[in-house]
């Protein structure tokens, strides 16, 4: 038991195959998600000090204290080391974000609308944002706490949706990314993060072309059946190894068009980019406590560990490897229960 995988459910599907937690795990992973939500909802509701402006050369010092919070362990999985060729560029940022005064822009890359199905058996698609994206916005309510007691303006933090990219690459119905992306709003708004909190959907953007080409295509070389099955999991469904090779070639393309794309807005507002995962020039940013991983490969649940509940992210090697125990879970935030076809998308 010990070794099971607790995931929290809102939505139905076939999941014959797995086994429905017991009541004592059921209610501890329910207060647990509504702990967080109320601890959320608490940090965003304090009052915001008033301040008088920073010298110019207290910027310095300022800059070093936010990266010394961005580079914690509770946000950032990379050791200090890891990280040290990154750091001179991030504190010329916030020596010019600084220096505007304001909250400090953070844009992080977060997923394209969508998560893969943690369910080996079960190649779908998840457009609800549960307590996975409690999580982010639990993370991001921590580190806007910690910088404000500092800086007191705090963070302005836009969560980056590439939902174009998701279109161009696996035929993803911008629809459902779109509503993916109002839940998710909805959900910021509720839990009070919403003077502090954005949503940037990449489908939004002035110059969004929907039905971009990308040619010529070029081979790849090395492709593995993991490469095979990782494209298969995002695009809920079986493909053939020669379309895999296509869109896995399609993404490098499509991801590097959203770059051009974003990178005007971003200078715009002279933000710090932050990836889920190390990056050579961008920081990393833990999506929830403790992880390491794309948040998009599955959904959060959490692992028994000597008799407590950590958070753990779902995917579908980690469900094959442990089992998983469903837990039944109404959110707090939800109006209702999700139907099966607004959640889970089978193709």
């Amino acid at each position: 038991m010990p070794h099971k995988l607790l995931l929290p459910l809102i939505y139905q599907g076939s999941t014959s195959r797995h086994h429905q937690a017991d009541e004592d795990y059921s209610a501890r992973v329910n207060a647990l998600i509504n702990n967080h939500a109320e601890q959320t909802r608490q940090i965003w509701e304090r009052p915001v000090t008033t301040h008088s402006p920073f010298l110019q050369d207290q910027h310095q010092v300022l800059a070093r204290a936010i990266i010394n919070i961005l580079t914690q362990r509770v946000f950032n999985f990379q050791s200090r080391g890891r990280l040290a060729p990154l750091l001179p560029q991030v504190q010329q940022n916030l020596l010019r974000q600084l220096s505007r005064g304001g909250p400090i822009h953070l844009f992080l890359l977060y997923n394209g609308g969508y998560r893969a199905s943690p369910f080996p058996d079960e190649p779908s698609l998840i457009f609800e944002p549960d307590q996975t994206e409690l999580m982010l916005i639990y993370q991001i309510a921590l580190l806007h706490e910690k910088v404000r007691a500092i800086y007191p303006p705090g963070i302005q933090f836009y969560i980056v949706v590439n939902n174009g990219v998701a279109r161009w690459v696996n035929d993803i119905p911008l629809e459902a990314t779109q509503d993916y992306a109002c839940k998710l709003r909805r959900m910021v708004g509720w839990l009070g993060a919403a003077g502090n909190v954005s949503v940037l959907l990449q489908s939004e953007l002035a110059q969004f072309n929907p039905r971009p080409t990308f040619e010529p295509i070029c081979s790849l070389g090395a492709f593995s059946d993991k490469d095979h099955q990782l494209v298969e999991r995002f695009l809920g469904r079986s493909c053939s190894a020669e379309e895999a090779r296509y869109r896995h070639a399609l993404y490098a393309l499509a991801e590097a068009q959203w770059a051009h794309d974003l990178a005007p807005l971003v200078a715009d507002h002279n933000a710090l980019v932050l990836r889920q995962v190390a990056h050579a020039d961008m920081l990393s940013f833990r999506p929830y406590p403790g992880g390491a991983i794309r948040i998009q490969n599955g959904s959060l649940g959490f692992q028994d560990h000597k008799g407590t509940l950590t958070p753990k992210l779902i995917t579908t090697e980690a469900a094959q490897q442990h089992g998983i125990l469903l837990v039944p879970c109404t959110l707090p935030w939800s109006e209702h229960e999700p139907s099966p076809a607004s959640s889970l998308s089978h193709a």
